[in-house]
């Protein structure tokens, strides 16, 4: 494989590894990007929208 092709494929694995940080913000600050974090997130997240469907 060429090195251009390597070292494009790299740049554009950490630009959407730079985009899900900015994604995984809790008040404006970075939280690192575990996997496991994300999911801890969306869980409590839905746990939210399901207490305020159900009082509604």
């Amino acid at each position: 494989m060429n090195n251009l092709l390597k070292i494009r494929e790299k740049k554009i694995r950490a630009n959407r590894l730079y985009q899900a940080q900015l994604l995984a913000t809790k008040n404006g600050e970075v939280t690192p990007y575990k996997r496991s974090v994300f999911e801890e997130r969306i869980r409590k997240t839905q746990k939210e929208i399901e207490l305020q469907n159900s009082k509604n």
